[in-house]
This record gives structure tokens, C-alpha cells and sequence, in this order.
């Protein structure tokens, strides 16, 4: 009994850490007017606005999988936690520079870096089978669904000044009070780190292509939240900032909402889960970067939602199913990190592309050029799932689910 309520109270935590940890996204909704109130800016230079979120999250997100194993996690997630309150509430004193707003995305990003990898490799750690993938889908939702909230309610507020978005940060004080109450504080785990040390190879190779996969598929997918406001306001001028937080949002309902099929995803596709986020983001792009109106971005955005509910969830399991459990942290830790480097580099790779084919360095010439990119990752993640499927056949889930899950006693 008590460690079902140890788990349930674990859940809560998992989920409510996970409810805000994508509040970063809100930036979105406010490109455009960024574009006005610094003219002289380059469009790279104001997309880094969200990018530099992911500079802070990279160094961090790649470091804290390793600590998992040697300190608990919870402080951890704390700590993050309190960088995305931080930084998130720093531009309502000092937003006069984009220089104002990079070190404020900087902190966000470093605190949304403890976050995912830690909540990812506790999931891991202390749930399997059928209950692993259900809280896997879960963390997705719940992200997703955050997303989703914050985005439409920003979109909203930046009608009125686009600055009072950063209110939103202040949903993370109860979320941080949640995960102080509800996550069990548990003692540092001692085999674990014996065992780890006896490893030849801390980190198997393979966890590095899982990675580089997600630095390819992200900087293809991240072209649309950071250029739809921009080719819907200001170079097509059929949308505003509030029709770009609904088709921003309408990625994250539909993400949270395949978080919810997840398990039965999984059952289906196993080891090619990429192939399906590839193919959604490729169509999405493709359908974003030649829409006429909003309601055509809006169809975009659903397919968009697949990728989005699929792809951080889908490595997640293919982390789980190719890595002994003291691997779990630093492999999502790499997974996670590398993800980020994929957001950043992605206008600057798809700026620099575009030209090569003579296509104009616009918002629409950015879809083009990143469903290109995912086209060459469909055909890798083709690749890699016969690697996966052929080299790590999945366990059996005839085990009970809750009777299989170790107390979560080292959070």
C-alpha cells in the first residue's frame, strides 16, 4: 500500500513539474511584435528570442542525467523549477534590448534543462511495461497540455502589450510548492553508481544517433512555431497575435492528446515511432509554408501535433528499450540536450540552406527547406528502427504493472 501511494504521490509531482515545463513556448506569440519594436533587427535575431531558452537549457539538460545518479533528483527539479520563475518574471523590469530578453530566455531555458531529462529518467527508473509507456504518454500530455493552456491565454494577452505574457510565469510558484509536497525526497542511490562504475562504456554509442536523429527532426519542426507569426502577420497579413497562439496552441491540444494514445501508438508502430513523427512534421511544414488563411495553418498545426506528441515521447521508449537502467540519466540527459541543440541551430541551418536551392529567405522559404530536412530524417529513422527492432527486441508485459515498479525511494 504504501508504495502505490509513494507512486501516486511521485505521479503528481512528474505531472505537475512537467505542466509548466514548456512555458517557453509562449514566446511565440509575440515575434511579430518584436519585429516592430526592434526594426533594425535581423529575423534570426529575433527569433533567438526563444532559441537563446534552449542555449541555457543544453549545458544543463546535458549534465544533470549524470548527477542523477550520484545526488537526488528532487532538489534538482526545485532548483530548475525556480530558474523558469526567475527568468521568466525578468523581463517584466528590463526588456528595453533583445539583450534583456536572451539572458532572461537563457535562465528559462537552464531551468526547463533539470525538468524533462530528471522526469524522464525517473519515469524510467521506477515504472516498466505497460505503466512505463502510460506514464511516459502522461509526462507528454501534461507538458503538451501546458503548452496549450499558456499559449492561447498569451496569445490573448498580447493583444492588449505583448510584455504582460511573462505573468504566465507565475503558475510555476504552485506547481514548485506541488513537487515540494508530493515528491518523495528518498536517499541517494548507492548500487546504481557501483555498478555504473564497473561499465566500460558509461554511455553506449547508440544513445548518440537516438540524439543526433532529434537535433535533425527539431531543427526541421521548430521552424514552424518561430516563423508562423511571421508569415501569418507580418509577410501574408491574415493572422494576428492571437489567431498565431491558437495554431501554436492547437500543436500543443493535439500533442497532449496523442500523449493519451501513446501506449497504444507504441503497441502498434514499436520501434519506428519516428517514422510517424517524420511524417507528420513533413506534411505539416509543407501545408504551413504555402497556406493561404488561417484555417489552413490551423490543419498544419494538427498534423504538427503528431510529431510534437511523438517524438520527445517515442525516444524516451527507445531510450528505455536499449539501455540497462544505469544508463537511463545520462542517456536522456545526451537525448535531451541534444534536442535543445537542434532548436537552436535550426534558423541558422535553415537560413543558410534556403539560398543554396535559390529559395527565398522568407518564412516560406523556411518551410520548404526544414520539410526537406525531415524528409532526410524519415529516411534515417527507417534505418535506425530495423536497427532497434532487430538488436533490442521488446520484453514481454505479462508482468504485473504495479508489482513490477521499484518504491520510488532516491527521487
Amino acid at each position: 500500500m504504501e508504495n502505490t501511494q509513494n507512486k501516486s504521490f511521485l505521479r503528481i509531482a512528474l505531472l505537475s513539474a512537467m505542466f509548466i515545463s514548456q512555458l517557453n513556448t509562449i514566446a511565440s506569440v509575440i515575434m511579430a511584435d518584436l519585429f516592430m519594436l526592434f526594426p533594425d533587427a535581423s529575423p534570426t535575431a529575433i527569433q533567438m528570442v526563444m532559441q537563446f531558452g534552449m542555449v541555457g537549457s543544453f549545458p544543463v539538460a546535458l549534465t544533470v542525467g549524470f548527477l542523477a545518479n550520484r545526488i537526488r533528483v528532487k532538489p534538482m527539479i526545485l532548483i530548475g523549477m525556480v530558474c523558469m520563475l526567475i527568468g521568466g518574471l525578468m523581463p517584466l523590469l528590463m526588456h528595453e534590448t533583445l539583450g534583456q530578453l536572451y539572458i532572461s530566455a537563457l535562465i528559462i531555458g537552464a531551468g526547463e534543462g533539470f525538468i524533462a531529462p530528471l522526469v524522464s529518467t525517473l519515469t524510467l527508473r521506477f515504472f516498466e511495461n505497460r505503466a512505463r509507456d502510460r506514464q511516459i504518454g502522461l509526462n507528454s500530455t501534461f507538458a503538451t497540455g501546458g503548452a496549450t493552456i499558456f499559449t492561447i491565454v498569451a496569445g490573448v494577452i498580447a493583444l492588449g502589450f505583448w510584455l504582460d505574457i511573462y505573468y504566465l510565469y507565475l503558475f510555476a510558484i504552485p506547481a514548485l510548492i506541488i513537487v515540494i509536497v508530493f515528491m518523495p525526497r528518498g536517499e541517494i542511490p548507492a548500487q546504481p553508481v557501483q555498478e555504473e562504475k564497473k561499465e566500460k562504456v558509461p554511455v553506449p554509442p547508440r544513445v548518440f544517433v537516438q540524439a543526433g536523429l532529434l537535433i535533425l527532426m527539431y531543427i526541421g519542426y521548430i521552424t514552424f512555431p518561430i516563423n508562423v507569426g511571421i508569415l501569418t502577420t507580418a509577410e501574408k497579413g491574415f493572422g494576428d497575435s492571437a489567431s498565431t497562439g491558437l495554431s501554436v496552441s492547437i500543436v500543443t491540444v493535439v500533442g497532449a492528446a496523442f500523449g493519451l494514445v501513446f501506449p497504444y501508438v507504441i503497441k502498434f508502430l514499436k520501434s519506428y515511432i519516428g517514422l510517424l513523427s517524420c511524417v507528420c512534421c513533413t506534411a505539416g511544414l509543407l501545408i504551413a509554408g504555402f497556406a493561404t488563411s488561417m484555417a489552413v495553418i490551423y490543419g498544419a498545426a494538427v498534423l504538427l501535433g503528431c510529431f510534437w506528441g511523438s517524438a520527445v515521447a517515442g525516444a524516451v521508449y527507445i531510450v528505455g528499450r536499449m539501455c540497462k537502467p544505469q544508463h537511463f540519466g545520462p542517456s536522456l540527459s545526451i537525448v535531451m540536450a541534444f534536442m535543445t541543440l537542434g532548436i537552436i541551430l535550426s534558423p541558422i541551418v535553415v537560413n543558410a540552406i534556403t539560398p543554396l536551392w535559390r529559395g527565398r529567405v522568407d518564412s516560406e522559404g523556411a518551410f520548404i527547406t526544414s520539410a526537406a530536412i525531415m524528409c532526410v530524417a524519415f529516411v534515417l529513422q527507417i534505418i535506425w528502427g530495423t536497427f532497434i527492432k532487430k538488436n533490442f527486441p521488446e520484453k514481454p508485459s505479462d508482468a504485473p504493472e504495479e508489482d513490477s515498479e521499484e518504491a520510488p525511494s532516491n527521487a
